[in-house]
């Protein structure tokens, strides 16, 4: 059988998406997620379930007993509060509903199991705030870069930049190189990192690229977006292969 993997779903108060495609009314609110993610897992050998927001906390225990492995996934910003931060003026759309679910959640899955996590994008920034951490709520303003990270105007899945891989960590281990060159669509990052995690990518000025835990227990989060990149470049596709296997145990 196959390993079902939890994928945490986008939460969104703009009706235009239902409107558009004839399928939702004014005023109508949806739960999302891109098919990047989907595919990744099903072409890595698991299944994937996505997991919506739910208002509900109380079943959380309960929803992740049934579950081999879980991603929280990219999308807007998390409310700063949650570590200790006023807004700034470049802080982006936050989406509250979002961020109290997935911070529960994160928190239940670290201390209540055992299963496997992936972060990806906000969802490693997610994990940070979840244990602790503290991010740049906006890196032009905050943190001296080398270029630009919030690479928009980019294919999806253009490498775009170099990142260093520690030689001691599970991406390495994965991708058996110290140096993957991955692209880029993120205008916050980790600046204080989160109790029981250490830095093991990161990019020519420092911004963290990877975050993981000891390896006694499967926690990874990436800043970059390789589930946007295992269509076309096939060699990515090798971190969710590694998750859905380790998943499988």
């Amino acid at each position: 059988m196959r390993p079902i993997i939890g994928i945490t779903a986008n939460y969104s108060t703009n009706d235009s998406f239902g409107i558009s495609e004839g399928i939702g009314a004014i005023k109508q609110e949806w739960q999302l997620l891109a098919d990047d993610y989907v595919y990744s897992i099903e072409a890595a050998g698991g299944t994937p379930v996505i997991l919506p927001v739910l208002k509900d906390l109380d079943q959380l225990s309960d929803l992740i007993k049934h579950l081999d492995g879980i991603i929280f996934t990219g999308g807007k910003d998390i409310d700063p509060n949650y570590y200790g931060q006023y807004p700034t003026k470049a802080l982006g759309l936050l989406i509250p509903e979002r961020d109290r679910f997935e911070i529960e959640l994160a928190k239940i899955v670290l201390s209540e199991s055992n299963i496997p996590v992936l972060g990806i994008c906000r969802g490693c920034q997610l994990l940070t705030v979840a244990t602790g951490g503290t991010l740049f709520q906006d890196m032009q303003y905050q943190k001296s870069t080398l270029f630009n990270h919030a690479c928009t105007n980019s294919p999806k899945h253009y490498p775009i930049h170099n990142a260093q891989v520690d030689t001691h960590s599970l991406i390495y281990d994965i991708f058996n190189t110290d140096q993957i060159r991955v692209n880029s669509f993120h205008h916050q990052a980790i600046d204080q990192l989160g109790k029981g995690f250490k830095v093991t990518m990161s990019a020519d000025d420092n911004t963290v690229e990877a975050i993981e835990m000891p390896p006694e227990r499967y926690v990874v989060g990436i800043q970059w977006h390789p589930e946007m990149m295992t269509r076309e470049h096939p060699y990515y596709l090798k971190i969710f292969t590694d998750f859905v296997k380790r998943c499988s145990k």
